[in-house]
């Protein structure tokens, strides 16, 4: 067995304690000094020397020099006052990243340098919106309700604290600067405490990576995901960084090899084109091979052809697929890797021929054929992995998106937000995130109240619910919810909804809720008073039919058969009243000696066909009837419908054990049901 190698890490200057050990047999071609030296070059951190001047060269900064000027002297001024220079350092260091990467404007870097001011208090917001401007207050209100968020949680609730993130502020320009924060943390992982890396590493994978993809910020999604890898997993990434390494000229002269080919038989049949070659980044590759289950020499596709159309013409499908011809004569294509997203485009928008190919020396080379507008839509996000699950909404969602890429990929004098920001809010005007108290976050849409949250939760508890405390404060039922509110719902076992709760909810379901409750709550005496006034009826000698209610009803002023029975379940009719009212003379009911049948009788009387019956087909699963469990009836068995007052119809077997009750206390909901003959 070969002896285990620790490996031994320099961070902050200083070598710590070793963060990872393997065995020489896992590290083939790798010297232990080697892999050491490969840890420490990532681990490292090199601080540049960037300073104020610099910064003011950015072109997106001009005209702005003298305010900026002013802000970095108060965080100056500050740090000095504090001891903490590094903060200085962050600034700057922000600033660049999100000039460099995000095109963003002045306004941005005063939220950047002004923020910490505004939280210690140094600066108040009436200063900060006369001196420097509302829009920068704006960014800097935006900044701190992120920051207050409580994400203990988001490892279960990560779509929804995603989702939150996007919303909260009306200024994208919040959401970008909070990442290019992040990218900031993450270049400098190693400087924080233990518990600092744990929080800024587990929200990076859950929540950055997603928002930076879905954003189309792909370079800023894959060095995050980089440096999660690296910090997280630092001897896989070491390990497969090396071997990276060593196979790279090898790479280029066998790319180039398999190129020429395509390329000669691309122009000798008239086509334009462009191929790129690019390498799967690391924690790519790492996937491929859990997913896989396989070695890293064994990747399918650790590298991978882009074939680029220039020309845009009507017929681009065809041409993708001659080019993809041309390309399969020369190299030979594995059939089960073909992917067709030209004539089946993806939901994204997403179009392209994706193959894999037997190359030179049996190597397996992914090839991707699209022309240059289909990689436009690409490359502008239209692709993304994940995707919004609604219609027009998504392709709205995915032009604000599209819109962003284009941001970014063109350097502006000064950024212009404004219509984005109105598109942003316009997008999300439907939806809000609501915390629970316990850090859940609920997904509502916008203008909902305590009572429709209090629905959301369960019918239960929206039923009792007697008001709330968002954020601190005791508010009613009918306060209108917030982006971000802390709600916790207060109840009480005496609360019940009524009339006037139509008028808060908002939601059609809450309508239907409490209707029905409402009805419940009206008639929940009605069963009893069925009872009583069946009993009465068959001791005057008449028979309980509906024609006798409604005269009954007509008579006591009801509007409906279900209001009868409740007055007199709730005690407020005259039972002796109801002789009298029978006794007037009606032609459709007669008197006659009723004798209450028996339970045979009863049963006799189904299955010779005197009732009304259902049909019963065993190979349709209804929703107008179940089988009853207690007795579990099956094609071939006896059987009748039973009709329950909360369940619908019910299936049982004439001998199961809860019949004779059934028949003999409720004869009126019971009906004869015969299997579907079977042909």
């Amino acid at each position: 067995m070969c002896p285990v190698v620790s490996i031994v890490v320099k961070q902050n200057h200083e070598f710590t304690t070793s963060i990872a050990s393997t065995s020489y047999d896992k590290l083939p071609g790798i010297t232990v000094f080697k892999l050491c030296q490969i840890v420490y070059t990532f681990t490292d951190t090199v601080v540049e020397d960037f300073t104020l001047e610099k910064l003011l060269e950015y072109e997106q900064l001009n005209g702005e020099k003298t305010t900026l000027r002013k802000a970095f002297s108060a965080i100056l001024n500050q740090s000095e006052h504090d001891g903490d220079p590094g903060y200085v350092h962050m600034v700057l260091e922000t600033a660049r990243i999100i000039l460099d990467e995000m095109n963003l404007g002045p306004a941005s870097v005063k939220c950047l340098m002004l923020k910490n001011l505004a939280d210690k208090g140094v600066l108040s917001r009436e200063k900060i919106e006369s001196e420097y401007g509302k829009p920068v207050w704006g960014l800097i209100e935006g900044i701190h309700k992120i920051e207050r968020l409580d994400t203990k949680k988001y490892s279960t609730n990560t779509e929804n604290f995603i989702g939150l993130l996007l919303t909260l502020s009306d200024d994208i320009r919040v959401l970008l600067i909070r990442l290019g924060m992040r990218l900031y943390d993450m270049r400098h992982i190693s400087e924080y405490s233990p518990e600092k890396q744990n929080i800024i590493t587990g929200e990076t994978q859950a929540l950055y990576i997603p928002i930076a993809h879905r954003l189309g910020l792909y370079k800023i999604k894959n060095e995050l995901e980089d440096r999660f890898m690296r910090f997280t997993d630092p001897q896989t990434y070491a390990l497969i960084e090396y071997k990276l390494q060593e196979s790279k000229s090898d790479r280029d002269q066998y790319t180039a090899d398999f190129i020429k080919p395509i390329e000669k038989q691309l122009i000798e049949n008239g086509f334009d084109c462009e191929l790129k070659s690019r390498v799967k980044s690391i924690p790519s590759i790492r996937r491929k091979m859990l997913t896989q289950k396989v070695d890293f020499e064994k990747v399918y596709d650790l590298f991978a052809i882009r074939v680029i159309l220039n020309r845009t013409i009507e017929n681009d499908a065809a041409d993708c697929w001659k080019i993809y011809s041309l390309i399969t004569d020369i190299y030979t294509p594995n059939p089960r890797r073909l992917r067709d997203w030209i004539s089946f485009p993806k939901s994204t928008g997403y179009e392209s021929l994706h193959t894999t190919v037997i190359g030179p020396e049996g190597r397996w080379v992914e090839v991707q054929v699209r022309t240059r507008r289909m990689d436009e839509i690409a490359e502008k996000g239209f692709a993304a992995h994940w995707k919004y699950k609604s219609g027009s909404t998504a392709q709205t969602r995915d032009a604000f998106y599209a819109d962003i890429r284009d941001l970014l990929e063109k350097p502006l004098k000064a950024l212009q937000e404004t219509p984005i920001s109105r598109e942003k809010k316009a997008l999300y005007s439907d939806e809000i995130f609501i915390f629970t108290p316990k850090g859940d976050l609920k997904r509502l849409k916008s203008g909902y109240s305590v009572l429709d949250f209090a629905f959301e939760i369960h019918s239960e508890v929206g039923s009792t619910c007697t008001g709330a405390i968002v954020n601190g404060k005791m508010v009613p039922l009918k306060h209108i919810l917030q982006n971000g509110d802390m709600v916790k719902i207060m109840t009480s076992k005496a609360q019940k909804p009524n009339p006037g709760w139509l008028e808060i909810v908002k939601s059609p379901r809450n309508l239907a809720r409490i209707k029905h409750a409402l009805k419940m709550e009206a008639y929940k005496e009605a069963d009893f008073g069925k009872e009583i006034i069946k009993n009465k009826v068959i001791q005057l000698g008449y028979e309980f039919a509906d024609p006798l209610v409604n005269k009954l009803a007509a008579y006591f002023g009801c509007e409906n058969i279900m209001e009868l029975y409740q007055r007199f379940g709730e005690g407020k009719a005259d039972l002796s009243k109801i002789k009298k009212a029978l006794s007037e003379p009606d032609p459709g009911i007669a008197a006659a000696a009723v004798k209450e049948e028996t339970f045979p009788d009863r049963i006799s009387g189904m299955m010779a066909g005197k009732e009304d019956f259902v049909i019963i087909d065993p190979k349709i699963k209804s929703l107008h009837y179940q089988y009853a469990r207690c007795c579990g009836p099956v094609p071939g068995n006896l059987i009748f419908a039973f009709v329950s007052v909360s369940q619908g119809i019910k299936i049982h077997k004439t001998t199961c054990t809860n019949a004779h009750q059934m028949i003999t206390r409720y004869p009126y909901r019971v009906l004869e049901a015969r299997w579907k003959e079977m042909t």
